[in-house]
């Protein structure tokens, strides 16, 4: 009975390293596809013509960032967008520090400026619903975050290209400002760059439904309306709305040229405490719609297969630490899942090459990619923790 009990194990084990090996390789290749879709040289997309500039009303939602808004406010008044068809709301999410005598007074000073005070904390998503449902000026609905750093023209580049009546939202750039403060803020930065100047530029050309990133976006309302919104209390609002505004035939874009800023995390916490969030977030997202969305037989099965991939978040992280400790204890270890290891040990360092000569990065910066390995355990932890905590998670 013993040695059936072991002999079920050892397969069920194997079985699970060699899923976990598929998966890693699956990843590996979606990682090149997009690498050669950045590489070809392709025209950019341009938007279509667009009569007039449509009103629109740009959202902050904020709480306790006294120390943020100042900045974030210098560059909104800085925003070259008609005062005529801006509404600026500043949604106080119950702030209880010095940033809601900030947000009152610089909301006073001009007639297309709100100050909407919550009386509570509510969670980012649930006051962006109570802010569009308080303000109906406006059908498109933009959103920053308080420590975004937009530049003047982020929506003349944004904006034209709702001319075409399927566009759901269009997402611009955001880009670390803080690249150099630590090894940290460096890995951050080399996360971004990898991920807008290679995977979002990558979607972008394939057609296949741009990620949303929260902030330096813009929403078409009606789009907003047809999926019921911003989830609230969802960690990643931002990529439920991805995957719903797909199904539902809307059309989103990412445009790189439409640049923000904001600060990386520089300590070690910082980092550990975002990226377990993100990782439990894509974790709630994967439960909630992976099934509907493979179910959405109108999608092409590219676009499905890309979704589910995106929804799956850190999960190949979490399958590169499987499939390397069999590799390391097994005698010999198995040729195919060997390569499989390496390949994916390796892309990475080329998706950051890439992205770095994209930006036209700093010789310091470059120089940091020398930093590269010494992460790798810390984004395996971060798959780990954020796949255990929605195990234990009910909703």
């Amino acid at each position: 009975m013993t040695r059936l009990i072991l002999s079920f194990l050892t397969r069920l084990s194997n079985g699970l390293v060699w899923l976990a090996g598929l998966i890693l390789a699956l990843f590996t290749l979606r990682r090149w596809l997009f690498l050669l879709a950045v590489l070809r040289r392709q025209p950019e997309r341009r938007p279509l013509q667009m009569d007039g500039r449509p009103h629109v009303l740009l959202l902050v939602p904020f709480w306790n960032e006294a120390a943020a808004l100042p900045a974030l406010l210098a560059h909104l008044a800085r925003l070259d967008y008609p005062a005529d068809a801006l509404t600026i709301v500043l949604v106080d999410d119950g702030s209880t520090d010095d940033s809601r005598r900030i947000a009152r007074e610089w909301a006073a000073i001009a007639a297309h400026r709100r100050w909407l005070p919550l009386p509570q904390n509510v969670g980012k998503a649930a006051a962006l619903n109570a802010a569009l449902a308080r303000f109906p000026q406006g059908d498109l609905a933009a959103v920053f975050d308080a420590d975004e750093r937009p530049s003047p023209n982020v929506f003349s580049l944004l904006v034209p290209f709702f001319a075409d009546e399927w566009v759901g939202a269009v997402n611009g750039r955001r880009t670390v400002s803080n690249p150099l403060a630590s090894p940290i803020a460096s890995h951050v930065a080399f996360e971004n760059l990898v991920h807008q100047l290679v995977t979002m530029q990558a979607k972008e050309r394939l057609h296949l439904a741009p990620a949303l990133l929260g902030s330096n976006c813009v929403y078409r309302r009606a789009a907003l309306a047809d999926v019921g919104g911003f989830l609230p209390g969802a960690l990643l609002e931002d990529s439920d709305l991805t995957l719903k505004l797909a199904r539902a035939g809307w059309r989103t874009h990412f445009v790189p040229a439409a640049v923000s800023h904001h600060a990386a995390p520089e300590t070690l916490a910082d980092y550990w405490r975002q990226h377990t969030r993100w990782a439990v977030g894509f974790g709630a997202v994967a439960r909630q719609q992976t099934v509907v969305t493979m179910r959405a037989t109108h999608l092409p099965w590219r676009l499905r297969l890309e979704l589910l991939a995106f929804s799956l978040g850190y999960l190949d992280r979490a399958a590169l630490l499987l499939t390397g400790g069999k590799t390391a204890v097994s005698r010999p270890p198995s040729p195919l899942l060997l390569t499989i290891l390496l390949t994916s040990l390796i892309t990475p360092l080329f998706q950051v090459i890439v992205a770095l000569r994209q930006s036209r990065a700093s010789a310091t910066l470059w120089r940091r990619i020398l930093w590269l390995p010494l992460f790798l355990p810390l984004e395996m932890g971060v798959a780990l923790v954020g796949l255990g905590r929605r195990l234990m998670t009910d909703d």
